[in-house]
């Protein structure tokens, strides 16, 4: 009997012993299978608002991607071509944009806003790093500064004196450079900053075509064709503004061509007038059309220009320089012809320009040629 009870007992341990390894069975099921969830559904408006996160995202590293590429291709495109002194001609014209501030005012009428001047703005004008249109009345499509002079010929030279005046009173500071054009005038901007760079603009001097200064009693004495357009340093400018208040230096009467009383009183006041041409003694600024220097059909040695002009104008295929600053007399619609021709114009097979910075020119070092005309 004794023997049976115990076995009952032992026997009733063991299931006790069961429970909790099933318990710990079941729970380990739980653990493992985990509850069912509860399913949780996006509305129309966040799944829209889903979709729009992830194209933007898209978008963005599309556009990352594509700007590191290109980015990588120039570089190995310009690589090894630079060597020491020497830059790539598209970085070199955007460094020279930022080193080189060129301010371009353009002497026109209201008769000649739609004709002449906004086709000038759309084309050589904008790549000024400031242009702006001398004038007589405001124009919707045009930074005019509006003058009081009135619109006659005759008054070109009260009309200039007006416009430097301004543009130093308001807007020296916006430039180094301050270049004057008629409204048929052409100016490849790159190749007159490529000019100035060796200049200081705090080195009294100025740019242009130069023409005998014959009514002077100076040796030497010169001054700039108002239609190739001429530049002042800022110096310049300063002194020039400032000399118009002397008579005796500068023509108090607006009645007379305006080039040539500009040259006079900067020529009284002690500013030079530079050499503007090329290492070849090409010039760079020219007072008419290409044409006319590379074949022309004037063949009197008792024209005009060649009379007048202070360098010796030669005539011929290889006589204009290769990058060429401005031309004179150029028609509205050629105006698109200059500009697609210098900007978009290429040749296959043809190699990527290199060029050299020039040297840098202190006051001291300046050296002007005599006239050899």
């Amino acid at each position: 009997m004794s023997e049976l009870k115990i076995t009952f007992e032992t026997i009733e341990q063991q299931q006790e012993q069961l429970v909790p390894i099933t318990k710990k069975r079941d729970d380990l099921h739980v653990f493992l299978a985990g509850s069912r969830p509860s399913v949780y559904r996006l509305s129309r408006r966040q799944l829209l608002l889903m979709a729009l996160l992830c194209g933007s995202a898209l978008i963005v590293l599309y556009a990352y991607w594509d700007v590191m590429m290109l980015t990588t291709l120039e570089v190995n495109r310009n690589r090894g071509q630079d060597g020491p002194g020497q830059v790539s001609s598209g970085s070199l014209a955007l460094r020279l944009e930022r080193e080189v501030r060129v301010l371009c005012w353009v002497l026109t009428t209201p008769k000649y806003h739609k004709s002449r001047a906004v086709h000038i703005l759309r084309t050589w004008g904008k790549r000024c790093n400031k242009i702006y249109f001398m004038t007589s009345q405001p124009d919707d499509e045009l930074e005019t500064i509006v003058l009081t002079k009135p619109d006659k010929y005759e008054v070109l030279w009260g009309k200039t004196k007006e416009a430097f005046t301004y543009i130093y009173e308001n807007k020296l500071d916006e430039a180094d450079w301050f270049m004057k054009a008629d409204d048929d005038t052409f100016v490849f901007v790159e190749n007159l900053r490529h000019m100035l760079y060796p200049y200081s603009p705090d080195m009294p001097i100025y740019f242009g075509f130069n023409f005998k200064l014959l009514n002077s009693n100076q040796k030497n004495a010169s001054y700039m064709s108002g239609g190739s357009g001429y530049v002042l340093s800022r110096e310049a400018l300063r002194l020039f503004v400032h000399g118009l208040n002397d008579s005796s230096k500068c023509r108090k009467q607006d009645d007379s061509a305006e080039d040539l009383e500009a040259g006079a009183c900067l020529f009284n006041l002690g500013v030079p007038a530079g050499d503007s041409r090329d290492l070849k003694l090409r010039n760079r600024f020219y007072p008419m059309a290409p044409f006319e220097s590379l074949i022309s059909h004037y063949t009197g040695m008792d024209f005009w220009f060649f009379k007048y002009a202070y360098y010796n104008p030669r005539t011929c295929l290889n006589c204009l320089a290769e990058y060429p600053v401005s031309f004179h007399y150029v028609q509205p619609e050629d105006l698109y012809v200059y500009d697609f021709l210098g900007y978009k114009f290429d040749l296959y097979g043809q190699q990527s320009v290199v060029e050299h910075l020039p040297e840098k020119i202190a006051p001291g070092q300046l050296v002007i040629p005599p006239s050899d005309n």
